[in-house]
């Protein structure tokens, strides 16, 4: 079958029409569910824990309980697992960029961010007047586990919602 524009708009058409025009925004609506959530739990636990309120730069900086990088990448790989099915070529796809990201996240951003914590120690110490690396936070084991649970509740749901 020959796929050019015209097609495509009527494929389109033809979807909204049968499935709903939310439906076919699924996987972008669990993508930002998994994010927000996953956020707002993070500023929920920090209000607890600390007594202050700043959730407006928790939503803009990484690290913490839960991982949202986690749980964005799960939400939607399970729901194109439950939608697409789990042999197909984009669900492999799917996992592996989440296998990357969930290392990322435990390993590579977690090291640099101790590395920039040492730099910057040392930098005060020896009274540098060199401007201190930003210190980017990574995640521990059970953020990325929470984060990954979280993932495929929501990732569940939107299965169910849509």
């Amino acid at each position: 079958m020959e796929m050019n524009l015209s097609t495509i708009l009527t494929t389109t058409s033809s979807v909204e029409a049968s499935e709903g025009a939310l439906s076919l925004y699924k996987y972008l609506i669990v993508v930002t569910a998994g994010w927000v959530v996953a956020q707002s739990i993070k500023c929920l636990l920090r209000v607890i824990s600390s007594r202050k309120v700043d959730c407006f730069a928790i939503f803009f900086t990484s690290g913490g309980m839960p991982s949202s990088h986690t749980a964005v990448i799960v939400s939607v790989t399970t729901l194109i697992g439950l939608v697409e099915g789990v042999s197909t070529a984009i669900f492999g796809l799917a996992v592996a960029i989440a296998l990357i990201v969930v290392y990322d996240a435990v390993k590579s951003r977690k090291s640099v961010g101790d590395q920039a914590e040492l730099i910057n120690k040392l930098l005060k110490e020896q009274g540098s007047k060199i401007k201190p690396p930003k210190i980017v936070r990574g995640h521990t084991i059970p953020e990325v586990i929470v984060g990954g649970l979280l993932g495929v509740a929501i990732g569940f749901a939107g299965f169910l919602l849509f």
